[in-house]
């Protein structure tokens, strides 16, 4: 009986031993203060800000002149004549159908 006590208390020591052995044991320097690389700087803006002209050679085309713009100039021009009313909104459809 002593012998099978002593043979269990030597085989838990070598499976504390085992562990505490993995638990000392250091990192690998691969894998110790991995910090990665700065990013790159941005890439220079080619064309500048939208505010500025665009550069020789491109093609703008004009603004569209659609039927909701005209019928806002054909109200203003309306008004500006002095109509209102059922008047304004005949003129108003006939100016901006008309052009």
């Amino acid at each position: 009986m002593k012998r099978v006590v002593m043979i269990l208390f030597a085989a838990g020591m070598v499976v504390v031993a085992v562990r505490g052995s993995a638990q000392v044991v250091p990192f690998p320097p691969e894998l110790q203060g991995r910090i990665p690389a700065p990013l790159p700087p941005p890439p220079p803006i080619i064309n500048g800000p939208l505010g500025q002209s665009p550069p020789p050679g491109v093609y703008v085309p004009p603004r569209l002149n659609t039927f909701a713009d005209r019928m806002t100039n054909c109200i203003d021009q309306g008004t500006s004549y002095g109509l209102h009313g059922r008047k304004l909104n005949s003129y108003a459809r006939r100016c901006a159908n008309a052009h």
